[in-house]
């Protein structure tokens, strides 16, 4: 059984292709393959030079020479976190030791105030304590009462 497209396709002729047009073809698809060529260079160029920042100013930031960046490896990836594990790791090989990062918000003289204070409200004694030992001195009826008392606590 035969339908009305059968006919068509023997009415159609191919036109034949001009070896011309082939030519400007492979041109511009020369063209086109040189340009890309010329961006993949550009991009790996970019992304080198800002994967060297980044190493750089994390090692800064630590107060590492930053000449160490040449010996980090090609395959850390190139972020603050990745560059700080690696300097982590192999701090000892470089002669100096990892300090965790203090808050860059916070003033180095008021972080060093609140430590003495952390330091002070430690190794002092509680209010508790404290209570404890004015109801024992104020009930003390003889000297040997108080020395034991303040032996006892250390005062």
């Amino acid at each position: 059984m035969s339908n009305q497209w059968d006919d068509d396709d023997d009415d159609y002729t191919a036109p034949e292709m001009s070896s011309d047009l082939v030519k400007q073809l492979r041109k511009a698809n020369k063209q086109k393959e040189k340009e890309l060529a010329e961006l993949k260079a550009q991009f790996e160029g970019l992304s080198k030079a800002q994967r060297d920042r980044v190493i750089k100013d994390t090692l800064a930031a630590k107060g590492v020479n930053t000449k160490i960046a040449a010996f980090i490896p090609g395959d850390i990836e190139a972020s603050e976190e990745a560059v700080s594990k690696w300097l982590t790791d192999y701090s000892d090989v470089f002669g100096f030791e990892s300090q965790p990062q203090a808050t860059p918000n916070v003033d180095p003289r008021v972080a060093q105030d609140f430590q003495r204070m952390s330091q002070a409200a430690s190794q002092g004694i509680s209010l508790d304590t404290q209570q404890d030992l004015q109801r024992r001195l104020m009930n003390a009826s003889s000297r040997e009462e108080l020395d034991q008392i303040i032996r006892e606590s250390g005062l």
